[in-house]
């Protein structure tokens, strides 16, 4: 599931600058961790910057990187689920408020 910039910022609770890092991030970590998927065109995928979101630290220090575990889909999704980010029946997302 893919969102542009600015839902990403309200469904994450967010600020624009802070998503726009996130995925200056994301662009350094396709090939390593992502794939070429992970961002399209002005989009950016859910589940990779879920991901990110929550591995992002430990992704820059080279020592941690060693043991964050792969990037899975299943289990950005399932983060989701969990935080009330997303709602599987209808498949959208939801702002938080």
């Amino acid at each position: 599931m893919y969102a542009n910039k600015s839902t990403i910022a309200k469904v994450f609770g967010v600020t624009a600058p802070t998503v726009y890092k996130r995925v200056v991030g994301i662009e350094e970590e396709i090939g390593k961790r992502y794939n070429q998927y992970a961002l399209l065109d002005n989009l950016v995928s859910i589940e990779v910057f879920a991901d990110y979101q929550k591995y992002r630290r430990w992704l820059k220090d080279r020592n941690l990187r060693k043991v964050v575990p792969p990037f899975s889909m299943e289990e950005a999704r399932e983060y989701l689920l969990e935080n009330g980010l997303l709602h599987m029946e209808c498949r959208e997302i939801v702002p938080n408020r």
